[in-house]
């Protein structure tokens, strides 16, 4: 009984430190299927990045071919202007041009427009004492005052030169300086008058020719092709004036068109002036005394 009791603490710490350490069961190969899929269960996030690595290429390849498609038909839009707003360069077989162009006729920029727009049809004829009028006040509006500036200028220089020469005779740089001035001036106001005698010479040698065109609210409509191009109103440089005798369009620093009175019935006269106040505003004007 003695030896009994003595073995008891032995056994039951042996049981005790049995208890406490805990017992590994290795699985056999038969349950190893099994576990498998409760350790893939139990740990999804090895499989993620294989599953995230397999997705996107997907999606880069879905999102490739989507951003060429969804921008192409973006930009033919934004690259081709809308029908009938290219501008193309009319040259028109009538009007006078305002100086002599020995290249090329001057050009007006022009819109094509279609049937439906109409405007006042004018036939007309110029002579050319109409058109030395119209050459007078188109002159007078551009550039009279820039000569008249460049006339003092020069003739201040000349001034001094010749006060140079009076005091020094033999200074031979002073007489070369002041013919150039003088020659200077005399070109200021010779090719302007030489312009509108020649330009009104040619008119009376064309017998009045007759012309036609035809004016809108928006601008005139110019022939070229077989089509009708409107040049507009809208510009800035576009300026009109009412003579005693004729009507005044100036387009732009190469090209005036004259319409005499004489050719415009009276209710027609009326509905261009009408036209042309709506227009222009303040760069209509009205003139009552020859020019």
């Amino acid at each position: 009984m003695e030896e009994n009791k003595r073995e008891m603490p032995d056994e039951a710490l042996a049981s005790e430190s049995d208890a406490a350490e805990p017992v590994v069961m290795e699985p056999s190969a038969e349950e190893l299927p099994a576990d498998e899929p409760a350790r893939s269960e139990a740990h999804p996030a090895a499989e993620e990045p294989a599953d995230s690595a397999a997705e996107e290429p997907a999606d880069s390849a879905a999102e490739e071919p989507a951003d060429p498609a969804a921008e192409e038909p973006a930009d033919p839009a934004a690259e081709k202007p809308a029908a009938g707003e290219k501008e193309e360069q009319i040259v028109p077989g009538q009007g006078i041009n305002t100086d002599k162009f020995d290249v090329s006729e001057p050009w007006l920029d022009g819109k094509r427009v279609d049937d439906s727009v109409k405007g006042l049809e004018i036939a007309y004829t110029l002579r050319g004492g109409e058109v030395r009028e119209a050459l007078r006040y188109f002159q007078k509006k551009t550039i009279y005052r820039k000569n008249a500036i460049f006339t003092v200028i020069l003739a201040v220089v000349a001034i001094f030169y010749a006060q140079a020469i009076f005091t020094d005779p033999s200074y031979t740089l002073g007489y070369i300086m002041l013919v150039l001035a003088l020659a200077v001036i005399w070109f200021l106001w010779f090719m302007p008058a030489r312009h509108i005698k020649s330009a009104s010479e040619a008119a009376d040698l064309n017998g009045e020719e007759p012309y036609r065109i035809e004016i809108c609210p928006q601008g005139l409509l110019m022939p070229k092709d077989n089509a009708r191009y409107l040049v507009g109103f809208d510009r800035p440089a576009v300026r009109a004036a009412e003579l005693p005798d004729m009507y005044l369009i100036i387009m732009s620093r190469e090209k005036l068109f004259a319409l005499p009175k004489r050719c415009i019935p009276p209710a027609d006269q009326q509905e261009l002036e009408r036209m042309l106040r709506e227009a222009l505003g303040p760069r209509y004007e009205r003139v009552e005394n020859r020019q």
